[in-house]
């Protein structure tokens, strides 16, 4: 999981979300009609989801769109952080949506929702919190560790080392790829060849899984990261402290705020 930047929607998808909240309001919630009634709209209103699918996929990683919460895969779902089950007035709420992959929304997520004492979600969402606050990816074995009690929830809710969900394998073919690429890029680099070089950048930038080249910039710049790191080749963790790589590559939190913030 890496930090996601939310980006503004269409005046006009923003205006009908507003309406569109505005009715559900009226509706009792005490009975159960507000979910109902809100629950038709979400299935009726193409437009809008359209609207909003164009702008979660060119928030996201990769050609296609990848998950936003594990990454692997390419996201299918419009996923609402906080459940209409919970809150039916967040049913079109910008805010509140995220582009997921099918197992992510629908067989681990679900309806699943638990905040701390004070209130905080104990789920990462990667477009307000800095997921690697919370997790810290074993880079040798690929899989995650929960450094808060919001990342420890994150990786048992979503499953992100679970064998059957093939994450933690496709993070390691992740990581020999980057090592190609690096390797790659660095010739390029020597050579003059800039679109060798830029097509490199890109494969770095935007593969599934990328939060395993997030996690390797991080961890090389930390102290006694050459034993953390030992089973990389000098030569790699050298060109991981690379300042115009990082520069090109590295995603810095906080993200640029934008008005969607207060949508």
């Amino acid at each position: 999981m890496i930090p996601i930047q939310r980006l503004d929607l269409p005046e006009v998808v923003t205006a009908r979300m507003k309406v569109l909240t505005d009715r559900i309001a009226l509706r009792d919630a005490a009975s159960g009609a507000r979910k109902s009634y809100a629950d038709n709209l979400w299935k009726h209103e193409d437009h809008v989801k359209r609207g909003l699918r164009a702008v979660l996929v060119e928030m996201a990683t990769g050609v296609l769109g990848d998950c936003m919460y594990c990454g692997g895969f390419t996201a299918t779902d419009i996923e609402h952080f906080e459940p209409r089950e919970h809150d039916a007035l967040k049913t079109f709420l910008w805010s509140n949506h995220l582009l997921v992959c099918g197992p992510c929304n629908s067989t681990y997520k679900r309806a699943w929702w638990e905040c701390d004492e004070d209130r905080e979600p104990l789920l990462i969402d990667p477009t307000r919190d800095n997921p690697f606050d919370h997790l810290w990816l074993n880079l040798r074995e690929c899989r995650y560790l929960g450094t808060t009690d919001k990342g420890r929830t994150t990786i048992e809710v979503l499953g992100l080392n679970l064998p059957e969900r093939r994450l933690v394998a496709g993070r390691k073919k992740a990581r020999l790829k980057i090592r190609t690429m690096l390797m790659g890029w660095c010739w390029a680099r020597q050579h003059g060849d800039t679109d060798r070089e830029r097509d490199a950048l890109d494969v770095l930038k935007e593969q599934s899984f990328v939060d395993v080249w997030q996690a390797m910039l991080r961890q090389v710049e930390l102290p006694g990261a050459a034993l953390v790191m030992n089973d990389e080749p000098p030569e790699i963790l050298s060109l991981l402290r690379n300042e115009e790589l990082r520069a090109a590559t590295l995603i810095e939190f906080p993200l640029q705020p934008t008005q969607a913030e207060s949508v």
